[in-house]
């Protein structure tokens, strides 16, 4: 593998990762990884990351000299949509080999007594600060931002991305990913849907006539970008749920120019000595307030595999700083049909998550399964041994008003003890052989929804 240095002494103890490097190293070196040049920035690099990523377990992609672009400004995709590279990225398999439920169990375990939080750790320095941008310089297009699908609105440089922003009233430190649109040299678009606590955070400044210090981490270790993506509560930061799940805290450098926390690494322990960094490329600016500047975002190729429409009126970040290591990879993860390729764990989370709800109200529970083919979201399974009468309508309609599905899930299949839920073969057979579909199916309407 060309020119890919990485940190790190693995002082975890356990499989897991200080950088994206180290994780990318460790996909060739199970065989899982494939290098590209001379792809074109402008849809190639997004139709061969969904050509390639068809099958689940499809290799890891590096994409090097691309088309405009000097050696060394790099692209990875399909990184996380092989189960074995989750495993590895979740720190659930040493080994990396692992099944759907076997995800399920592990996670469930690995959090069974809750997430024992761990503050992140400050250091002064690292290399995210190789390269430092300002004024005049600033240029978004230096990197090879792709345009991932033909008719997105633009190019997204934040598909598998971390956005930072402080709440001013708490200090709460916030994590979460929200697609980002470069509009132009030093503006970039953030889609943060009305509720969440990107949004929340954003308006609270916007209240204060101030506007919103950011970041945008555009490549980080994949503990850090599955917890953005996680259910954490509100007030808590997923700094701290990251190391709690990692079992060390995740090494922090302040940003150039909004004080917020950048992830670094130490080596050996030691914060006092040169602190090698993880971020790749980190954006830092200002979410701008509505009355002060808005642009239009997407269309964009969206999780369902359909494109959601452009918006007005949407906030931008005025970038004035850019920090990246030598040779940056932007992480993209895009959204397409091919299931599971544009995140990390969400859907091994919800069904652990949803597991322990129906433990906690009924007994036969044997397996919860988000499929991924429903876009990792709209349907989950559950395996049950039946008990009594009405035990598996008891079992659907609980997983259908649990938060952990709310809006998104459409459909919800209890099966029997022997199908194995996060097969779809057998979920399949199990559907084709045992359903009589004038009694064993139910539509329930009026429920909270995407159409509703």
């Amino acid at each position: 593998m060309p020119d890919i240095a990485f940190f790190g002494n693995n002082r975890k103890g356990q499989s897991m990762f200080d950088d994206l490097r180290e994780f990318i190293k460790k996909a060739e070196n199970i065989g899982e990884y494939q290098a590209l040049e001379d792809a074109d920035w402008d849809l190639e690099i997004g139709a061969l990351t969904e050509l390639l990523g068809e099958a689940s377990g499809g290799p890891l992609l590096l994409f090097d000299k691309i088309k405009d672009y000097q050696g060394g400004y790099r692209v990875v995709t399909n990184a996380f949509n092989s189960l074995r590279r989750t495993a590895l990225g979740l720190g659930l398999s040493d080994d990396g080999i692992a099944t759907g439920m076997d995800l399920v169990r592990r996670y469930r375990e690995k959090v069974a007594n809750g997430v024992k939080l761990m503050p992140p750790e400050y250091v002064d320095s690292g290399p995210i600060k190789e390269n430092i941008i300002t004024g005049p310089d600033i240029d978004l297009m230096r990197f090879p931002v792709p345009k991932w699908h033909e008719l997105d609105g633009g190019r997204y440089i934040g598909t598998g991305s971390v956005t930072i922003a402080r709440d001013p009233d708490s200090g709460w430190i916030n994590l979460g990913t929200y697609r980002a649109q470069v509009h132009d040299r030093d503006t970039v678009g953030v889609n943060a849907a009305p509720g969440r606590h990107m949004d929340i955070i954003c308006k609270k400044y916007w209240e204060k006539g101030q506007s919103c210090p950011a970041a945008i981490v555009c490549g980080q270790e994949p503990i850090l970008f599955a917890t953005s993506a996680f259910d954490v509560p509100t007030e808590v930061s997923e700094y701290d749920y990251a190391g709690g799940l990692k079992g060390a805290p995740i090494v922090v450098t302040k940003g150039l120019t909004t004080d917020l926390p950048i992830p670094v690494t130490s080596w050996f322990g030691c914060v006092t000595t040169v602190i090698p960094a993880t971020a790749e490329i980190v954006l830092e600016g200002e979410i701008l307030p509505p009355e002060v500047e808005t642009r239009e975002e997407g269309p964009f190729g969206e999780w369902a595999g359909y494109y959601a429409k452009g918006i007005t009126g949407q906030p931008v970040m005025k970038v004035k700083a850019i920090l990246h290591r030598d040779n940056p990879i932007i992480l993209g993860c895009p959204p397409f049909v091919n299931p599971g390729a544009y995140s990390i764990g969400r859907h091994i989370q919800t069904s652990a998550a949803v597991w322990d709800e129906l433990d906690g109200q009924i007994p036969g529970v044997k397996g919860v399964y988000n499929l991924e083919a429903g876009a990792a979201k709209s349907i989950m399974v559950v395996s049950l041994k039946q008990q009594y009468g009405g035990h598996a309508k008891q079992a659907g309609m609980l997983v259908a008003a649990s938060r952990k599905t709310q809006v998104v899930t459409r459909f919800v299949i209890v099966v029997d003890e022997d199908i194995d839920p996060s097969n779809i073969s057998e979920v399949l057979w199990a559907l084709g052989t045992r359903v009589e579909p004038d009694k064993a199916i139910d539509i329930i309407s009026g429920c909270w929804g995407l159409g509703s």
